[in-house]
């Protein structure tokens, strides 16, 4: 009840004294520019966020009583929102995601609240500059990007182009066929590399074996999973974490060593 009673003083405070957060339909207009890539534009939006207290404008909303957190929080949610609109438009996901964890780590590490301010501008043009940069095929049909999004979410679990579809409620030769259509690639193919990107990762940054790796990712065995891994990364599993950890791997290293002695 309490918690009620602070929402509804708030709620009536913000409508006696006419502060209006920012129009959906105006959002909307900004992150399609962004979309579209109009560097001209969101250049000349993104300069015009210079003042440090720029959050404090009650458009923006009251999200904390410090100055410094209230832009961090503004910052966060706009770095997030503009990371799915991007994706839904096309922009790869991996890429976009990454882009979000260095720009909301950076901000976490600021002390100033106009550095905050600056970041966020940096953002949105780093982000306008990468969706000018893709090709006009990369813009992906809603189906589409369905399907990749779920295939990202999952691709840890048991999942084919059969239960991707039953997911999305499409038909599946439907589904397969605007996927080729949009990527070049079959579904099947897209969730295979998928499943290989997480395996290159964790060859990266665990200590799993090829075959505790196999199971994890739902191959159907070690040794499909490691011709796999050759086809598409052009080395064996083994190879490859040899050569981001060569001093861990020692004997891989020897053996490449003695082969090109012979």
């Amino acid at each position: 009840m309490a918690q009620n009673r602070e929402f509804n003083s708030m709620f009536f405070n913000r409508l006696e004294n006419q502060l209006i957060h920012k129009q959906y339909d105006d959002e909307t207009q900004f992150y399609d520019l962004i979309a579209e890539g109009n560097i001209e534009k969101i250049t000349e939006i993104a300069m015009g966020e210079k003042k440090a207290d720029v959050y404090e404008d009650p458009i923006y909303g009251h999200l904390s009583d410090n100055p410094l957190q209230n832009a961090k929080y503004h910052v966060a949610i706009s770095i997030a929102l503009v990371t799915r609109y991007c994706i839904t438009h096309g922009l790869d996901h991996e890429l976009a995601y990454t882009l979000s964890d260095y720009y909301i780590l950076k901000a976490d590490r600021m002390i100033e609240t106009i550095d905050v301010v600056k970041l966020h501008g940096e953002m949105l043009i780093d982000f306008t500059q990468h969706m000018a940069e893709l090709p006009k095929h990369d813009v992906y049909s809603l189906r589409t990007i369905q399907a990749i999004n779920y295939v990202c979410s999952h691709y840890t679990e048991d999942i084919n182009v059969e239960t991707v579809s039953e997911a999305l409620n499409i038909n599946r030769s439907y589904l397969s066929k605007i996927f080729k259509d949009n990527t070049g690639k079959s579904l099947g193919d897209f969730i295979r590399i998928e499943r290989l990107k997480a395996a290159a990762n964790m060859l990266r940054f665990s200590d799993y074996t090829a075959s505790q790796i196999a199971e994890y990712l739902h191959f159907s065995s070690q040794s499909h999973f490691i011709q796999c891994f050759k086809k598409e990364m052009g080395c064996t599993p083994a190879a490859y974490r040899n050569e981001i950890h060569p001093t861990i791997y020692p004997t891989v290293t020897k053996h490449k060593e003695s082969k090109k002695n012979q």
